[in-house]
């Protein structure tokens, strides 16, 4: 679930219209004041940075997928690692400029960490249990 939360946050990131408050207030420009190409830029990078957290959610999902249908241990890692990697940048940047907005690609990180974590260690049990 978390994966295909950090894909929607990435949809968000690539629709954004225009600067948002905590964009001008570290531009250190009042509302509506970044000039055109400044705002052009950020905005750009705004939406391809989307884009690429699409990319990443929708990997971790396949990723999961593969794992859970029997796939190897190392789909799940690598899962985990990519998310938390890529949200967690993600949240430190948004951070960065002053936005409480990190929350959201900080839990989606931590939740696919943990999820992958204790469905490890639950499978780990059950095989023990098993032999």
């Amino acid at each position: 679930m978390s994966a295909a939360a950090a894909a929607l946050g990435g949809v968000v990131d690539a629709f954004v219209p225009r600067l948002l408050p905590h964009h001008e207030a570290f531009l250190g420009v009042a509302s509506g004041q970044a000039s055109p190409a400044t705002a052009a830029l950020l905005l750009l990078l705004l939406h391809t940075l989307g884009v690429a957290l699409i990319a990443v959610g929708a990997g971790a999902l396949a990723l999961l997928a593969v794992w859970r249908g029997g796939g190897p241990r190392w789909a799940a890692i690598i899962a985990a690692v990519v998310v938390l990697v890529a949200e967690g940048m993600n949240a430190w940047a948004i951070a960065r400029v002053g936005s409480p907005l990190y929350l959201g690609p900080l839990g989606c990180a931590v939740l696919v960490v943990a999820g992958v974590a204790i469905a490890l260690r639950t499978d780990a049990r059950r095989e023990r249990t098993v032999d």
